[in-house]
């Protein structure tokens, strides 16, 4: 049987070893026919003839049909589980993945890691963790500019980053194109993000913009990082030149909303998404206005007007 499975797989299987009077069995499984399977289950991936979401056959099943050890079966499935192109919860069939054909047709050229640099967000997180084994993160500090930088040391093939150039007004561009001369370089657009003041539940300073952070303590990103220079630029904006720098240092956004809610700084400039995670208060430029929509004297004043219906006043949803 050993050597019957060695012949299907093309590759040369050793006997079992049967240790007598020892009543074990030791039986060697040759590497090259768990590969051997596990690119002919991946090629199907690639290809579509196992779309996302089907079922993959038993490990036994599979095993009776090929005429190998159930063994070999469970090793080739276990590649690519941990490759991405499949997935399997305890007592369930495995089944192909969501994205498995892309990630198949990675993993089948070689399966080389995107070394990915910069900016630090939580969306972004969440991707590199659903790309599991085909990203990597490059090593160094977090932020758009350090990215950039990585990049032209060679040290990262891609760069997330949110960069506002002051001048001429446009994002990413213009420091691409400082930082990385003369190289073609392909800009992806991601998202965009809410963006604003992290504040203790309950906002007990009443902060309501940056320009109250004068005399404040704040949880600064590092220097590199595209919200360290945008809550510079906002503060330069605002004629506010009496923030201390030597606030809380913090490494992300996760980090602004931790010292917040530590009570190491009093606020911070950092995404929506912290905020709610840490079940903290979030206060960005428009809220101000918004929040005049539900004043009472303003709607008395709107009314008197004639002609207003003010009924759905405030509701929001997504842009179509």
């Amino acid at each position: 049987m050993a050597l019957h499975r060695a012949e299907r797989f093309g590759a040369t299987c050793p006997p079992s070893v049967i240790a007598a009077g020892q009543q074990r069995v030791v039986v060697s499984v040759p590497l090259q026919m768990v590969q051997n399977l596990a690119q002919t289950l991946a090629s199907e991936i690639a290809d579509g003839r196992r779309p996302p979401g089907s079922a993959l056959p038993s490990t036994r099943a599979l095993a009776a049909h090929l005429g190998c050890a159930p063994g070999t079966v469970a090793r080739a499935y276990g590649e690519l589980r941990q490759a991405g192109l499949i997935a399997a919860r305890d007592r369930a069939r495995a089944r192909v993945a969501d994205g498995g054909s892309p990630r198949a047709r990675w993993w089948l050229a070689g399966g080389p890691r995107l070394r990915l640099a910069g900016s630090d967000d939580p969306a972004l997180d969440a991707l590199v963790r659903a790309a599991g084994e085909t990203v990597e993160v490059a090593a160094g500090p977090r932020g758009s500019v350090h990215g950039l930088e990585a990049m032209a040391r060679g040290q990262a093939d891609a760069a997330v980053l949110h960069l506002l150039h002051a001048e001429s007004g446009r994002y990413n561009d213009p420091y691409v194109r400082h930082l990385l001369p003369g190289e073609a370089v392909v800009l992806v657009h991601l998202w965009q993000r809410e963006v604003g003041l992290v504040v203790p539940r309950g906002n007990p300073l009443g902060m309501r913009g940056v320009a109250e952070l004068a005399g404040r303590r704040v949880a600064w990103r590092a220097r590199g990082s595209g919200s360290r220079l945008l809550l510079e630029r906002l503060l330069a904006e605002a004629s506010v030149d009496a923030v201390s720098e030597s606030g809380e240092p913090a490494d992300s956004h996760f980090a602004v909303a931790a010292a917040v809610a530590a009570g190491a700084a009093d606020a911070g400039l950092a995404v929506r998404a912290v905020a709610r995670a840490c079940d903290l208060d979030f206060v960005d430029n428009a809220a101000g206005l918004l929040a005049r929509l539900h004043d009472e004297a303003f709607t008395v004043q709107v009314a008197a007007l004639g002609g207003y219906d003010l009924t759905r006043t405030g509701e929001q949803r997504r842009a179509t």
